[in-house]
C-alpha cells in the first residue's frame, strides 16, 4: 500500500498548478484501475459462463482469459508507474511490464513459428467455450501488448532525459486499438481479425485505448500530452480540434452505416452527408477556436501594451530618480560647502575677536592694578565689570573655536593620566563665583583621592564647566550638585540642578547647534546655544556620551559616561566628601 504521504509526494501536482493539469496527472491511475475492472469482469463472465461480459455474442470473438489476465499485469504496471520516487514500486512496474512482454512475445513466436508454449494449457478449460479451441490471444492483441510493455518500459527513461520514445511504441499500439475499434464498430473483420478465426475482442481494444492514453498522460512534459496541456494557444486549440478528430468522424460513419442498414438512404446519400457533416463539424471547431485565439491575442496585445507603458514609466522614473540623485548630491556637497565656509567664517571671526579682546584684558589688568596711576573705588568697580564681561566674552569665543574645530574634524584628543577627584574641585572652583553671584549652592561629591583615569582631563573639564554653567544660568534658587564615580570601567559624571526644567518634547533638541528653549531675542540666559553641542560632541570624540533627565519646575541632570582604564592607587573613602560652596 502506497502511504497518503507518498501519494501526495510524488503525484499531486502544486497547488498552483490548473485544474486540466491536476486531472491529466491522476488520469493514468484512473485508467489502470478502469483496465483492470474491465478485465476482471471478462474472467468472472468466463467463470460463470456469461457471454455478454466476455464479449461473445453475435459472432464476435470474446476476451480471452489470458488476455484479461495479461490486462491485469499491465494495468498494475501502469499504475506503479505513477510513483517514480518510490524505487521498489518502480522495480514492480518494470517486473509486470516484462511479465506482459513475455506472455505477448510468446504468443506472437506461436503464430510465427507454428510451436506451442503451454501457456495456453493454463486456461484450456476456460477456453473450451470460446471460438477458438485454444486459449491464444490474437496476433495483433498480442502485438498491442508488445508495444505497450515497451512503453511501460521506457516510461521512466523519459521523466530522465525528457525523450518520447515510450509515446512513439504506445502511439502505434494505440492505432492498432482504434483499428479494431472502427471494425466492431462498422463489421469490418479486417481491422480487428487478421485471422479467420482469431480477432481482437471489442473489450480488448477498448481496454487498449484506455491503456494507451493511461501510459501517454503518464508523462506530460513532452508529445501530445505536453500539447494538450498546454497554457497557452496551442493547448487551447489541441483541446478542443482533438476530441472532434477523434470523435466526429466515427460518430457520423456510425450514422451512415446505421441509417444504410435500415434502407434510410443510400449509400451515395450517406457518403455525401458524412463529408457535409464532418466538413461543417470542423469549420465550426475552426471558427470557435479562432474566435477564442482572437480574442486571447487582443487581450495579449493590451497587457503588451500596458506592459510597455509600465516599462516606460519605469524608465522615467529611473531616469527621475538618478537626476533627484545627482541634485540631492550637488545639495549636499553644496550644503557641506557652505558649512565649512560657515565654519571657517566662525575660526576667523573667533580669531579676529580673540586679539583685540586679549588687549582689552591686557588693559583692564594694568588699570587695575594701578600701574597707570591710582584709581577710586568707583573706577575699580566698572573695571570689574569690564573684567566679567571679558571673561565672559572670551568663554563664547573659545565655545565657538571648539564647536569649529569639533564641525571641522580638526579638534585632537590628548590623553592623560590625572586624579578625578582633582578635576571635579577644579571645575567648581571655575564655577564658584557665579554660583555664590545668585547665592546658590554647590555640592561635589567625588570619589576621593586616588582614583586616577586616563582620558583628556581639558576636554572633561570644559565639559563639566559648560553643563554648571548651565545650571547656574537656569536655576534662581536651590543647589547645584557635581557627583563623580567611576564602575565597570566607565567615568560616570553628572550635573544636577533645581532650576526651570525642559520640556521632554526639547530633549533631542538641546543638543543642537545654536538651539535654546528660550528662542526669543529678549530670553534671559544668554550664550551662543553651543555649549551642549559643544559638551555632547567633546564626550563622542572621547568615546562617550551625554544624557539627560528633566522635569519642568524641579529640575534637570546632564550624566556624561566615558569609557576609563581607571587605577585605584588608594583605598576609596567608605563615604564620598562633599564640598559645600555658598
Amino acid at each position: 500500500m502506497v502511504g497518503e504521504s507518498d501519494v501526495t509526494e510524488v503525484a499531486s501536482p502544486r497547488p498552483e498548478r490548473p485544474r486540466l493539469l491536476r486531472l491529466m496527472t491522476l488520469l493514468p491511475r484512473v485508467l489502470s484501475i478502469a483496465v483492470a475492472l474491465i478485465a476482471t469482469l471478462v474472467l468472472l463472465g468466463w467463470a460463470f459462463g456469461v457471454d455478454v461480459l466476455t464479449g461473445a455474442y453475435r459472432g464476435k470473438p470474446p476476451m480471452l482469459p489470458l488476455t484479461a489476465v495479461t490486462f491485469i499485469l499491465a494495468s498494475g504496471s501502469l499504475y506503479f508507474a505513477q510513483f517514480p520516487a518510490h524505487r521498489w514500486l518502480t522495480f514492480l512496474s518494470r517486473s509486470l511490464a516484462v511479465i506482459v512482454a513475455s506472455i505477448s512475445l510468446a504468443a506472437l513466436l506461436e503464430y510465427a513459428l507454428g510451436w506451442q508454449s503451454g501457456l495456453d494449457v493454463l486456461f484450456r478449460e476456460a477456453t473450451a467455450r470460446a471460438l477458438r479451441p485454444v486459449g491464444i490471444m490474437a496476433n495483433n492483441s498480442a502485438l498491442a501488448f508488445v508495444l505497450f510493455a515497451q512503453g511501460l518500459l521506457l516510461v521512466r527513461g523519459d521523466r530522465q532525459t525528457k525523450g518520447i520514445k515510450s509515446q512513439v511504441f504506445v502511439t502505434l499500439g494505440l492505432i492498432v486499438a482504434y483499428l479494431a475499434l472502427v471494425g466492431h464498430a462498422f463489421g469490418v473483420r479486417d481491422f480487428y481479425s487478421f485471422q479467420v478465426l482469431a480477432g481482437m475482442a471489442l473489450y480488448s481494444a477498448i481496454g487498449f485505448m484506455l491503456l494507451g492514453f493511461g501510459i501517454l498522460f503518464s508523462q506530460l512534459e513532452r508529445g501530445i500530452p505536453a500539447l494538450i496541456v498546454d497554457d497557452g494557444a496551442a493547448g487551447f486549440v489541441a483541446r478542443r480540434l482533438l476530441p472532434g478528430a477523434l470523435i466526429l468522424p466515427f460518430v457520423f460513419t456510425m450514422v451512415r452505416v446505421a441509417g444504410e442498414d435500415r434502407r434510410v438512404f443510400g449509400s451515395e446519400l450517406g457518403a455525401s452527408m458524412v463529408a457535409v457533416a464532418d466538413t461543417v463539424a470542423f469549420l465550426l471547431l475552426i471558427a470557435w477556436s479562432a474566435r477564442v485565439v482572437r480574442e486571447v491575442d487582443r487581450k495579449r496585445g493590451e497587457l503588451l501594451v500596458l506592459e510597455r507603458e509600465a516599462r516606460d514609466a519605469a524608465e522615467r522614473a529611473r531616469a527621475e530618480a538618478e537626476v533627484a540623485t545627482m541634485q540631492a548630491e550637488a545639495a549636499r556637497a553644496d550644503a557641506e560647502s557652505a558649512n565649512g565656509a560657515k565654519s571657517d567664517f566662525l575660526a576667523v571671526m573667533s580669531h579676529e575677536l580673540r586679539t583685540p579682546l586679549a588687549a582689552i584684558m591686557g588693559y583692564q589688568e594694568l588699570l587695575a592694578d594701578g600701574i597707570t596711576g591710582p584709581i577710586n573705588e568707583q573706577q575699580g568697580q566698572q573695571l570689574g565689570r569690564i573684567k566679567a564681561s571679558a571673561r565672559h566674552l572670551l568663554s563664547l569665543i573659545d565655545e565657538v573655536l571648539t564647536f569649529t574645530r569639533l564641525d571641522a574634524g580638526r579638534e585632537t584628543v590628548d590623553i592623560d593620566r590625572f586624579d578625578l577627584a582633582a578635576l571635579l574641585a577644579e571645575a567648581a572652583h571655575i564655577i564658584e563665583p557665579l554660583a555664590n553671584a545668585k547665592q546658590l549652592e554647590l555640592e561635589v561629591t567625588s570619589p576621593g583621592e586616588g582614583v586616577i583615569v586616563g582620558t583628556d582631563s581639558m576636554k572633561v573639564r570644559q565639559m563639566l564647566v559648560n553643563l554648571l554653567s548651565n545650571a547656574v544660568k537656569f536655576t534662581d534658587r536651590g543647589v547645584i550638585r557635581l557627583h563623580g564615580e567611576t564602575h565597570a570601567g566607565e567615568i560616570r559624571l553628572s550635573v544636577s540642578d533645581t532650576g526651570i526644567g525642559i520640556p521632554a518634547e526639547y530633549h533631542h533638541r538641546i543638543f543642537e547647534p545654536f538651539w535654546q528653549v528660550e528662542q526669543k531675542a529678549t530670553r534671559r540666559a544668554s550664550g551662543t546655544g553651543l555649549g551642549l553641542t559643544v559638551t555632547r560632541r567633546l564626550a563622542n570624540l572621547l568615546g562617550g556620551d551625554v544624557t539627560v533627565k528633566s522635569q519642568v519646575g524641579e529640575g534637570t541632570t546632564f550624566t556624561i559616561t566615558l569609557p576609563s582604564e581607571s587605577v585605584a592607587i588608594a583605598t576609596l573613602h567608605e563615604r564620598a566628601p562633599r564640598l559645600r560652596v555658598g
